[in-house]
């Protein structure tokens, strides 16, 4: 196996990891991708296989920037969730989008 086949197996490897969501596995995977590219610079790749690494680098880097954006929404969501008092986000028949706080109670209390 080429060392070009090696790095472009590693990053068929973090593909599955990545869609798989075992982002947990992913530093490990790094430090043979670390070992793999530096491999790489002892031996030229031709143009066509320096441009398949970086297609394959940049869809990687795009599920990862999507599984970022993911991770975010579900940490707001759950946050949304642990805190019903904060604002609501709605859209206006417009479509435009609209935040309703809510209103404080005037209900009282009395012992």
């Amino acid at each position: 196996m080429s060392h070009v086949d090696a790095l472009l197996s590693l990053l068929d490897d973090e593909r599955r990891l990545i869609l798989d969501g075992d982002l947990l596995a992913l530093p490990k995977l790094g430090l043979a991708k670390e070992q793999a590219l530096s491999e790489l610079r002892h031996h030229t790749p031709s143009q066509s296989q320096l441009v398949r690494i970086q297609t394959v680098l940049a869809r990687n880097q795009r599920l990862l920037s999507a599984a970022a954006n993911g991770i975010r929404a579900a940490q707001n969501r759950i946050d949304a969730i642990r805190n019903p008092d904060r604002s609501v986000k709605t859209y206006t028949r417009a479509g435009a989008a609209q935040t309703i706080a809510p209103t404080p109670s005037s209900f009282e209390k009395r012992a």
